[in-house]
């Protein structure tokens, strides 16, 4: 699996070891990202202040840092910048699921927060529903910006590479071709682009390793023998693709205020 940018470690308290083949919080083990989101629940507790501009206090993003274990070590060209993005991205995922949410300088428990927390497994189904919907996110899915006319959103392209999972396990490079082949189906897209820029199928595979990484993280597939397959809870579960406004309302505004 590629470099995991929230990269949660074991040992500590609300974070442990990711899934076996059931995959299930019910089955004695919480997969990695549903022991990060209680741990950041407790964390923001009651409710916690933001700065003015809706940014997290940079003494917060520092515990956060430390607390959800998103630094982890230097690999793979990772940039100084991972761990405070990994904050970033728990927080945006947080919100679609519905654990938190932002109105002005308040970051506070999300409208079904108690629930979750008192129920691992549902967490894990409301985690797993938001990974799509992350494309609504500043924190989320670069391809939304190829903007190409009729192309389809990266969601879709996601739901393209699950029913592709459904057939036998694939290699990242395989996983980023279904995706890439998705959403540019009807286009040269190649062909297209201005110069200078990132390639755009670097930039679908960059996403698409980060939806697989959290896949991984909530228990849905394992990569074994560089090799991607879904676990026995991912092969119960079929991402919808549709993004909820209701639930993306405030999404993506707490941002972490960089030293």
């Amino acid at each position: 699996m590629l470099e995991n940018e929230l990269r949660p470690g074991a040992g500590r308290p609300g974070v442990v070891s990711g899934p076996g083949e059931a995959g299930r919080c019910g089955a004695g083990e919480w997969p990695q990202a549903v022991g990060q989101m209680l741990a950041l629940a407790g964390w923001v507790g009651e409710g916690r202040q933001l700065t003015t501009t809706g940014q997290l206090l940079r003494a917060d993003a520092r515990e956060l840092v430390a607390l959800l274990e998103t630094g982890g070590h230097a690999m793979g060209g990772v940039r100084p910048a991972a761990p405070l993005r990994g904050v970033q991205v728990l927080l945006a995922w947080a919100h679609l699921a519905g654990l938190v949410e932002s109105d002005g300088p308040r970051l506070d428990p999300g409208p079904t927060a108690g629930r979750l927390r008192e129920d691992p497994c549902a967490l894990q189904d409301a985690l797993f529903a938001a990974v799509p919907r992350l494309e609504d996110s500043r924190s989320g899915w670069q391809s939304v910006r190829l903007h190409l006319e009729g192309s389809a959103d990266f969601s879709a392209g996601l739901a393209a590479l699950w029913r592709r999972l459904g057939a036998g396990p694939l290699t990242e490079e395989e996983a980023a071709r279904t995706v890439w082949e998705q959403l540019t189906g009807r286009h040269q897209v190649e062909e297209r682009q201005p110069a200078g820029l990132t390639s755009w199928k670097v930039v679908v595979a960059r996403d698409t390793a980060r939806a697989l990484v959290l896949y991984e993280a909530v228990g849905a597939v394992r990569a074994e023998g560089g090799r991607i397959a879904r676990t026995g809870y991912g092969r119960s579960r079929a991402p919808s693709g549709v993004r909820d406004d209701v639930a993306s309302r405030g999404l993506g505004e707490v941002l972490v205020h960089r030293p």
